[in-house]
């Protein structure tokens, strides 16, 4: 049997990634980011990853 990884479970690993990145690179001094726009971005991300999750199941 052959197991996978989803498409959103990909993206978002990439997402984290690049935005940690922007993260340390930011507090390192070697780039001007604001931090602030990360929690907004995690927000919609999440919400678009419930409406659009086809199998969830109410609790």
């Amino acid at each position: 049997m052959m197991r996978y990884v989803s498409l959103g479970s990909v993206l978002t690993g990439a997402f984290l990634i690049i935005i940690g990145v922007l993260w340390l690179l930011d507090m390192l001094g070697i780039i001007e980011f604001n931090v602030c726009i990360i929690g907004p971005i995690l927000l919609i991300i999440a919400g678009l990853g419930l409406i659009l999750k086809r199998d969830w199941e109410l609790w």
